[in-house]
């Protein structure tokens, strides 16, 4: 019978690599020089018969990119930061983006928002190519239609803060 000895070392499992944010080679998002805008919004509906008059009074609050490029045609989308986290499951405004460089790119978020506040700016790409933003995502919580648009391990997002 032969005995082997020798000591046994665990191999070492390779890291995954780290999700970074920034912008890409091909897509970015220029967020220097970025502009917040207040409106209110006021929309009346009379009835037929003259008799209902309904109005809406809205305030509106967009945010304006100076520059983003995108490679294919998607969105640039808010997610809210709530307690100090980007929460990707809440959707607060997107717009949609051609291929390329768009200027002046204005998203109206769609809850209220004031100066200070945060949110995750990031690209989506629209995979099924039909220009709606189709946002669904599965159990383990991975977005499975038009997903976000990365170059390697960089997502191509930046958390922003609404400017006074």
């Amino acid at each position: 019978m032969a005995i082997l000895s020798g000591t046994a070392s665990a191999q070492e499992t390779p890291q995954r690599s780290q999700i970074t944010m920034g912008n890409g080679t091909a897509n970015a998002i220029e967020v220097e020089g970025l502009t917040r805008q207040d409106e209110e919004l006021v929309s009346s509906e009379i009835r037929v018969d003259g008799q209902n008059v309904s109005t809406l009074r809205a305030n509106i609050t967009a945010v304006t990119f100076p520059a983003v490029t995108i490679e294919k045609a998607g969105w640039i989308v808010l997610h809210p930061v709530i307690d100090g986290r980007p929460d990707g499951d809440i959707v607060s405004g997107y717009t949609y983006l051609e291929p390329g460089q768009s200027e002046s790119v204005t998203v109206v978020i769609q809850h209220p928002a004031d100066a200070g506040d945060k949110f995750l700016a990031m690209l989506h790409s629209d995979v099924d190519q039909d220009r709606v933003f189709d946002f669904v995502f599965v159990e383990d919580g991975i977005n499975v239609e038009d997903r976000a648009v990365f170059e390697g391990t960089r997502m191509i997002a930046h958390l922003i803060s609404l400017p006074e």
